[in-house]
């Protein structure tokens, strides 16, 4: 029997989780949710391990940047629209999970990994992967508001969200490639955004609980 690689363990064990996680929350959601901060937390872990030549300071500053954009959010409505943070995304900082942070950096990464795959023009990449975040927030939105992630201050989902998520992720891309050439190589963060759309994509024919 082959060995497995640390790349194909790693892959393994974030699938393992969203497998799990995805088929506990259509069972016993109630238990499960709960369980999501841990689930970003150990995917996290498993994702940045297998950066190339990480500068952990570019990382902490997109993860600062991001979180602040959210607290800026929340308390003003810009530039997302008017929304709030529940608890299933486990402890806040004024209002905003302490968490959102390393979301954003690991769906950013991934999104970049490829679109450096499809281009090598920097402006490009910025353009995609911001393209690329604003499409997975479309199939994130539904379920997270049916898991009580957040909630909206009305009816539906403001287009302000998506122009916002598009902007923000737009700037956040355009640094990461200004500071860390290395930020877009990272392949299990492409592999991971594959199953975050997989995940959403299973959880959103079952949004209607």
């Amino acid at each position: 029997m082959p060995k497995l690689s640390r790349a194909q363990v790693s892959l393994g064990v974030i699938v393992i989780l969203h497998t799990v996680g995805t088929t506990g929350m259509l069972i016993a959601k109630d238990w499960f949710v709960p369980l999501t901060p841990l689930n970003l937390m150990v995917s996290s872990y498993f994702v940045l391990r297998h950066a190339e030549q990480p500068r952990w300071g570019v990382y902490a500053l997109i993860a600062l940047l991001s979180f602040g954009i959210e607290a800026v959010g929340v308390a003003t409505g810009w530039p997302f629209g008017n929304y709030e943070y529940v608890t299933a995304l486990g402890p806040q900082l004024i209002r905003t999970p302490i968490l959102i942070g390393l979301l954003w950096l690991l769906l950013l990464s991934g999104a970049l990994y490829w679109m450096n795959r499809i281009t090598s023009s920097r402006v490009l990449q910025a353009l995609g992967a911001a393209a690329l975040m604003t499409g997975i927030d479309v199939l994130i939105e539904p379920v997270a508001i049916a898991l009580q992630y957040w909630t909206w201050y009305g009816a539906d989902v403001p287009l302000t969200n998506y122009l916002g998520w598009f902007g923000t992720a737009l700037v956040l891309a355009t640094i990461a490639n200004a500071f860390d050439p290395q930020f877009r190589t990272n392949r299990l963060a492409g592999l991971f955004f594959i199953v975050q759309i997989v995940f959403f994509f299973t959880l959103n024919i079952f949004t209607q609980w």
